[in-house]
């Protein structure tokens, strides 16, 4: 039987996150802010691989749904896809 090893997530990135995702509950507006930082770092070519595929995670999110209860419910969740989104808390820069 194989362990699963789950790396701990940096608390300072988690907290800035909530207080963003708070934010963003609290405004929904802040929407529009996320989907352009997520632009933004896109054309950035010296970002590594990861964060790269941490925008392409977070778009997955954008695209089932506007709904900001769920996009929250899924950063927050403790899967594979939050966990890279949470990795780079550069994504949820202006929401605070």
């Amino acid at each position: 039987m194989n362990k699963v090893r789950r790396r701990p997530t940096n608390s300072k990135n988690l907290d800035y996150v909530r207080a963003a995702l708070e934010r963003l509950t609290a405004d929904p507006s802040k929407l529009s802010q996320l989907r352009c930082n997520c632009q933004q770092l896109k054309r950035e070519y010296s970002f590594n691989k990861g964060l790269l595929t941490a925008i392409e995670r977070l778009e997955w999110v954008f695209c089932i749904d506007d709904d900001i209860e769920r996009i929250t419910s899924q950063i927050l969740n403790d899967d594979y896809i939050s966990r890279k989104i949470l990795k780079y808390p550069l994504l949820f820069k202006g929401l605070t």
